[in-house]
């Protein structure tokens, strides 16, 4: 039986969109040529309504997946004293702040091999080429993928996407986030990972068959998400709400504990250059869709969230921050 920390909550049906669906090559007139694509409304109703999206038929191997997965638990697998170590020389490694059972590790930049092979040498003095190879094959094709999923959010709000990704998000940094929760002495349901929503762009998010991810509706009802295998799932950040004019929609969402193993996951984010003011574009404000943010500085909002770490309101620091 559920524990009074576990309400039974329904499942939502998240929308599936296959990018396959889509022109491989979006740099050219192909393009412009989908706008009118029969997906294109499911995927704007799925970025308004909820902010997620399940990603299928990507294209990345499954056994790249298999492969990234096995050295990312053997990454959080590494003795406490490595991790303390890292800790003091990167602040890439991140315990408990954001909940009970909770380990995470932060690597910028992670396609580009040099970074990588850098920080691996921290943690692995001997050398691991299978955990550089690894973290570099699969951030370079999530790297691609995200270039490609966000042309083709930009189509469904009716812009131009060529003209729109490369005068405004050509530049995005990126962040490889791995999430480690342990099978501890927690109740059934008790929250791992504390609500909050993303602070960058877009999330691309590679989960196992555990299961725990949750998100809240607009009306302020939370769901589970049932893992679907081999998918990616996508959620926008709040600084892609604010670039959208609210079109696009941050989600509050946590991990809640379910007991039978231990739960990974690795989130890919998008983010805006530090310096980049974010200002939603004339072409996303009408009678209908009036201004809802003042224009602010990525960096300027970014160290106002970390300085508000731990606080479970953090769903609506954005309005705080920005709002008209």
């Amino acid at each position: 039986m559920p524990s009074p920390l576990e309400p039974i909550l329904p499942e939502v049906d998240l929308p599936v969109i296959d990018i396959s669906e889509f022109p491989e090559d979006l740099d050219g007139e192909d393009l412009n040529q989908i706008r009118y694509h029969p997906l294109l409304p499911k995927l704007r109703k799925a970025c308004k309504e909820w902010g997620f999206f399940f990603l299928v038929n990507h294209g990345i191997p499954v056994d790249l997946l298999q492969r990234a997965e096995n050295v990312c638990r053997d990454l959080l697998a590494v003795p406490t004293e490595v991790k303390e170590r890292i800790l003091t020389t990167g602040n890439v490694f991140e315990t408990h702040y954001r909940g009970p059972n909770f380990q995470g590790f932060r690597l910028p930049d992670p396609s580009n091999p040099a970074l990588v092979e850098k920080l691996c040498a921290k943690i692995y003095p001997d050398g691991n080429p299978i955990f550089c190879e690894t973290i570099a094959a699969y951030s370079l094709s999530v790297s691609n993928l995200g270039n490609r999923i966000t042309k083709v959010i930009l189509a469904s709000l009716g812009l131009d996407a060529n003209a729109f990704y490369h005068s405004h998000f050509e530049n995005c940094g990126s962040v490889l986030r791995i999430n480690g929760y342990s099978a501890g002495q927690l109740s059934m349901g008790e929250e791992t990972l504390v609500s909050h929503t993303d602070i960058g762009c877009l999330t691309i998010l590679y989960q196992d068959d555990v299961g725990g991810l949750q998100i809240r509706s607009e009306e302020g009802e939370w769901f589970n998400v049932k893992p679907l295998s081999h998918s990616f799932v996508v959620n926008m950040g709040d600084s892609f709400t604010a670039w959208s004019n609210g079109r696009c929609r941050s989600a509050d969402h946590r991990v809640v504990y379910k007991g039978w193993r231990d739960r990974i996951s690795f989130g890919f984010f998008t983010t805006f250059p530090e310096d980049t003011e974010i200002w939603a574009p004339v072409e996303l404000v009408d009678d209908d869709n009036p201004r809802r943010y003042k224009p602010f500085i990525y960096s300027d909002f970014k160290k106002q969230i970390m300085s508000d770490k731990g606080n479970k309101e953090k769903a609506t620091a954005l309005d705080k921050f920005a709002g008209i």
